[in-house]
């Protein structure tokens, strides 16, 4: 769809002036009734020639018909040199290279001599033979300026084509990793409790708490990975922790100054949100809290205030809860900061206004 967008494009920059370039000779038709017809089918089978050009690339063959249809065109008299031009801006839709500037010059040089022969020279021929020459070159720089913007559209849509496959191989090598040897083992024990249930119960009671914890583990590795992979907005989050706590019948308020927040530095703040939202209502037996998203010398401070019994017990053996909070701030340049006392508990981050 793009190359044939592209495509007509290149044919409606050309073929727009081709009715320009032959009202002229149709202004200036003889007087006698049949060379009048005879020019005027003349100028028909230059334009004719021209879209022909243009639409099938057949260069060999009709290239050489439209200049001598110009050739003879341009003989007719004065007001005819500007067939010429019909050249000049056909031959960039159709031509590379030196051919294309030797079709460019032949158009120069063929507008100079006619007007000469015909018209002489006068105050305007430099005017008239420096436009067909200007016509020449501008038209190519059109082309091929679309040519360029339709090449890095290309470009841009198989990189994003490559970026897409990258993070599915990325993705499938991450499920594998993770899962492949996870479900392997439980398949084995899980056999093996099918063998041992009826004749030892013991064995195959051990085989299904290893079952178990296996399984806990790799609950635990999939919700890492999709954490990674997860994005999430802060003004979603804060509404959504309004309605969880007000749901737990927890009084909430949020506070918010109208503070720019970059998506980087959003994305971190919402997932603080989240875990203070999920340790007030599972730790805290708070009967209020309040979000405060203030600016602050140059930093965005979130902070989360609860007055409830205190804030829960992190051991930092699974990648969640507040380590995790910490380091994903951390990987925005921001911090984060517990204050548990005797009045409620205070979670408070801060990251990079910019």
């Amino acid at each position: 769809m793009s190359g044939l967008r592209c495509h007509l494009q290149r044919h409606g920059v050309v073929l727009v002036w081709l009715p320009v370039l032959l009202l002229f000779p149709l202004l200036n038709l003889s007087g006698d009734v049949l060379l009048a017809v005879g020019q005027a089918a003349l100028v028909v089978a230059v334009g004719v020639a021209a879209v022909a050009l243009v639409v099938t690339g057949r260069v060999a063959v009709l290239l050489p018909v439209l200049v001598g249809l110009i050739v003879l065109a341009a003989m007719q008299g004065e007001g005819w040199q500007t067939v010429w031009g019909v050249l000049a801006i056909v031959s960039p839709a159709v031509l590379r290279g030196w051919r294309l500037a030797g079709a460019i010059a032949l158009a120069t040089v063929g507008v100079a001599v006619s007007i000469a022969v015909i018209e002489g020279i006068g105050d305007a021929y430099l005017l008239s033979v420096g436009g067909i020459l200007l016509s020449g070159v501008t038209t190519t720089s059109f082309l091929r300026l679309i040519e360029a913007v339709e090449q890095l559209r290309r470009t841009r849509e198989e990189l994003a084509r490559a970026a897409v496959a990258e993070e599915r191989a990325r993705m499938s090598r991450d499920l594998h990793d993770l899962l492949g040897h996870t479900l392997s083992v439980m398949v084995v024990k899980a056999e093996a409790v099918r063998r041992l249930a009826a004749r030892d119960p013991e064995a195959a009671a051990a085989h299904a708490a290893d079952i178990e914890e296996v399984g806990r583990a790799a609950l635990a590795d999939v919700r890492a990975a999709v954490d990674q992979m997860k994005t999430l907005s802060l003004a979603e989050e804060l509404d959504g922790a309004r309605r969880a706590l007000d749901a737990a019948g927890i009084r909430t308020s949020i506070t918010a100054a109208q503070a720019e927040v970059p998506d980087i530095a959003g994305q971190a703040l919402a997932w603080v949100v989240r875990e203070g939202a999920t340790n007030v209502i599972r730790h805290s037996g708070a009967a209020s809290c309040r979000f405060e998203l203030s600016e602050d010398g140059g930093e965005l401070r979130l902070a989360v205030v609860d007055d409830g019994v205190g804030g829960p017990v992190d051991t930092g053996e699974r990648s969640g809860g507040l380590e995790g909070l910490r380091q994903r701030l951390r990987a925005v340049d921001g911090r984060l900061d517990v204050r548990p006392g005797v009045d409620g508990f205070r979670l408070e981050a801060r990251v990079p206004a910019s």
